[in-house]
């Protein structure tokens, strides 16, 4: 499974998907939560800052003692945690002035007569806190969301219905400012607050519970979290159903190639119905299949022809010597029967060669012995191997070569002049030509056997360096050949690092082209 695309594929898939789903979960509950969080301050620091604006003076000549009957401790405030420190006073002389009497310029504190410097504070004025029409009709719930609690200094002069115990803030401010302060806001378990300071010493807490927020939002989880669930597993079974479709045509492939075998090499991928990815690997694996058909066709055409051209020979050696053997004959008749034996053996020991290097250079082993010689006499050599035969069909054959000394395998050399001189003596009609001359350029030289023959078909072009292949089979046996000599050539010619081509005109002739590199001698180092 570690190996397999189509998991592979799931995997990562499914692996995308759990991350996408995690983060849109996350991500969304975290901000409809923030969200609303925000909302929740803004109400709750609108409520306070109209609760401070409400704050009104108290009426003329009205006036509170410490122990009035509205003065209420905060829970674990304390009086005498008050110190001058905490208060931004002004000047205590002005305050003392008589006209001292205006808002914002009342003595809070006056000093005590036993001259310790210490400063008690006065009873206060209470001022008169006025609720908005809709928290009044709410029964002073704050519109039945909120809850508020007012302190005038440590008194709470007035709060809510069902106001939860609420401390001090803890902090304390003259009542002149420049600006007043924006509200602050606070959390204690599951309330949330809002602090605000109004006029004349007063301090205004707006707040309210997240216990059904918090109820919500565990709901509103579950749903994200089961909508996620959904989304993840329909993602997965639709992953693993696209991963099936997108390795399917890779399954076709190898039932294809599973089908191949020795005898049925017919079957191909279709390239039509298959992917634009996977197009280009289904045309290279017919490509494959086709050479493979090709290669397996000529190597059972290869294995009859040689059992053909072998059993002729082996035929008539076996005749021969049946019929030497089957009475007594004369010495002249034995020695027939020998001749006749020893050419059998001999065409024989030919074949068997040309099949060992065919063998050899399919194989990769054709090795090469490089010697310097002149092109020149190794052509003049090759034209003394067929002059017999180019005497007994009445063919001339010139050589045009001029001398040039080379680096080559002058054994293979030779052997390439001599298939390429018997082919155009062979094919050659009476009285006709066989010329061979050569051109040398910077790079490379050409060589060239010319013929004034029948010519070749242009469809048999193509086939005539393959083993045993013949333009016309029945004339072709009764001149002797056995269809190997142009397959060597080739192979020669590859071995040396270079080409061989055939020009041919019907009734006009033939003109097989070799071309080796001109330092010949580098590239076949490397080769031998």
């Amino acid at each position: 499974m570690r190996r397999s695309i189509q998991w592979s594929l799931q995997l990562w898939h499914a692996a995308l998907l759990v991350a996408i789903v995690v983060a849109f979960v996350v991500v969304g509950h975290t901000s409809v939560r923030r969200m609303r969080m925000q909302q929740i301050d803004a109400e709750l620091a609108q409520s306070a800052q109209t609760l401070a604006a409400g704050i009104q003076p108290p009426p003329p000549g009205a006036r509170r003692s410490q122990e009035g009957e509205r003065r209420r401790e905060p829970p674990g405030f304390d009086d005498r945690d008050f110190s001058m420190s905490d208060f931004d006073l002004p000047d205590l002389d002005a305050l003392d002035s008589p006209d001292s009497t205006d808002r914002g310029e009342r003595r809070p504190f006056d000093r005590d007569g036993g001259g310790t410097g210490r400063r008690t504070r006065r009873a206060p004025f209470t001022p008169d806190v006025h609720l908005p029409a809709e928290w009044a009709a709410s029964g002073g719930d704050a519109g039945g969301h909120h809850y508020y609690r007012v302190w005038h200094f440590e008194n709470v002069i007035a709060e809510s219905r069902y106001a939860p115990e609420t401390p001090h803030p803890g902090v304390r401010r003259w009542s002149m400012q420049a600006q007043p302060e924006p509200p602050k806001i606070r959390q204690r378990g599951d309330l949330r607050e809002a602090i605000a300071y109004g006029d004349f010493d007063t301090c205004v807490v707006v707040g309210r519970s997240l216990a059904p927020e918090r109820a919500q939002w565990w709901r509103l989880g579950l749903i994200q979290i089961g909508t996620g669930a959904a989304v993840l597993l329909v993602g997965l079974a639709g992953g693993w159903v696209i991963s099936r479709r997108s390795v399917r045509p890779i399954r076709a492939m190898t039932r294809v190639a599973e089908n191949i075998s020795a005898s049925n090499l017919s079957q191909r991928i279709d390239v039509a119905m298959t992917q634009a990815e996977l197009r280009s690997l289904a045309v290279v694996l017919n490509g494959a299949f086709d050479r493979l058909s090709e290669a397996l066709r000529r190597q059972v055409r290869f294995t009859a022809d040689a059992s053909h051209e072998l059993r002729t020979p082996l035929s008539v050696i076996h005749t021969q010597t049946q019929l030497a053997l089957s009475r007594e004959r004369s010495a002249e008749e034995y020695r027939r029967t020998i001749e006749a034996c020893q050419r059998s053996s001999t065409r024989m020991k030919g074949l068997v060669e040309s099949l060992l290097l065919l063998a050899r250079s399919d194989a990769g082993r054709l090795t090469l012995e490089l010697t310097r010689f002149d092109l020149r006499v190794a052509v003049d050599e090759a034209i003394g191997m067929v002059s017999h035969l180019a005497t007994e069909r009445n063919v001339t054959i010139v050589n045009d070569v001029a001398p040039m000394e080379t680096l080559a395998d002058a054994g293979r050399i030779h052997q390439l002049l001599t298939n390429l001189l018997t082919n155009a003596v062979r094919y050659n009609h009476s009285g006709g030509r066989v010329r061979v001359f050569a051109d040398v350029a910077a790079d490379d030289m050409t060589l060239c056997v010319e013929d004034t023959g029948a010519g070749i078909p242009a469809e048999h072009i193509g086939h005539l360096f393959e083993p045993f292949y013949r333009v016309d089979d029945d004339r072709n046996r009764d001149a002797g050949g056995t269809g190997l000599g142009l397959a060597i050539c080739k192979r020669i010619v590859d071995a040396h690092g270079g080409t061989i081509t055939c020009e041919s005109r019907v009734g006009a002739g033939s003109t097989f082209i070799v071309r080796l590199p001109r330092d010949v001698g580098a590239g076949m180092i490397s080769r031998a």
